[in-house]
Order: C-alpha cells, then structure tokens, then sequence
C-alpha cells in the first residue's frame, strides 16, 4: 500500500490526467443523451407556431348530413360546429325526424356523417340490434380500432398506432411536454423517423 502511495506521490500529473478523463467521459456522456433526446425532433418556430394556430383556428370541416332533415347534402363548417348546427344548416329536422339516437351537443370531426332517423326507424331497431349513431370514417385496422388525439393519449394509447412502436410513442409525448400541444396533425412529421410512408400510414388514426 505504501508503495503505491509513493507512486501515486510520484506521477501525481498522471493522476490528474486519468482524473480529468473520468469526469469529460461522465459528463460527454450526459451531454450526448440529452443531444440525441433533442436531435429526436426538432420543435416548430414561434413564427411557424403563430401561422399553424391559425390555420388551424380557421379550418373548416366537411360533414354530409343524412336522413330526417330537409336539405340532406354536404356541408362545410367550421372546427367547432356542433351536430345541432349543421343540423340547422341542412334546414331543420322533418315532421317525423327523431334525435334520439344523437348527442345534439356534441362537436363535429372532419368527413363525419350525421345521420337522422324517422322516429318510425327508430322504433324498428330493438335491443338486439346495433345500436343507430352519428358515425365517422375512422375505420379499424389491426392494431387500432379507434381514433387516438396526439395531446392527451397515454403511451400505450401512441403504441395501437400504425408505424408507432414503444419508442416513437415516448418521443411524441416527450415533444408535447417540451413544444407543447400538436397544432396540427401534419406537425407529427417534425419527429425523426417519422415521414411521409408512416404519416400515411396513421393520419386517419389520430386527431388533435
């Protein structure tokens, strides 16, 4: 022991060296983990933010009203129309219309169809049958059955989607608390790894 002590007295540059080699090989190696968590995307200009919020404020969406109402057709809405506007946009419910089957309050999403029934329809279907709703295009696939918002899902949520495995899914909810709330959907290609093929893939799946 002592015989180290006197070589350690000795080569004390040595020892100053393999010092200072231990702390840059511990701190270089923080420095890299938190580079390569902010190389994982890259978060939108307050300029970009500022347009996107209100591309997004004025987005209009297209709802095809069906059924029970006096002008069935196509409508273009704005985003935060509910099922009781377009309703009186398609000119009001007939004589023998029935919301029963409808959340009349309930927020409209792009490429949904409302659909009124008769309340002779209505009477038809029984317990035993589906159930009659207001129904959008999101359809199922085999890992998703449901339409996912980019904001508020948890990550196992983020994993039913398509191309989106455990750790894409950390990396969008470690986007969100960093840059904040998706704006818009098409903002999810501002992750890496993440391109046009996968968004493809998953745009119908998700929502904001």
């Amino acid at each position: 022991m002592e015989h180290l002590l006197d070589i350690l007295r000795e080569n004390k540059m040595i020892c100053a060296i393999l010092f200072l080699g231990i702390l840059a090989f511990t701190f270089g190696g923080l420095y890299l983990t938190e580079v390569t968590a902010e190389e994982s995307f890259q978060c939108p200009k307050i300029e970009t933010i500022n347009e996107l919020a209100e591309e997004e404020e004025n987005k209009m969406f297209v709802v095809d009203v069906k059924g029970a109402v006096m002008n069935p057709g196509v409508y273009r809405v704005p985003k935060k129309t509910i099922i009781q506007d377009v309703i009186n946009l398609a000119g009001g419910l007939t004589k023998d219309a029935s919301t029963e089957n409808l959340n009349l309050g309930k927020a409209v999403t792009d490429e949904m169809v409302i659909t009124v029934f008769t309340k002779d329809e209505v009477k038809e279907y029984t317990t035993e049958k589906e159930p009659i709703t207001e129904s959008s295009t999101a359809t199922s696939s085999t890992k998703t059955t449901k339409v996912v918002n980019l904001n508020t899902a948890t990550l196992e949520e983020l994993e039913t989607l398509p191309g989106i495995g455990e750790a894409k899914a950390k990396i969008i909810i470690n986007y969100r608390e960093t840059c904040g709330d998706f704006l818009n959907k098409e903002e999810l290609k501002n992750i890496k790894g993440i391109g046009e093929a996968i968004y493809a893939k998953l745009e119908k799946y998700i929502t904001i």
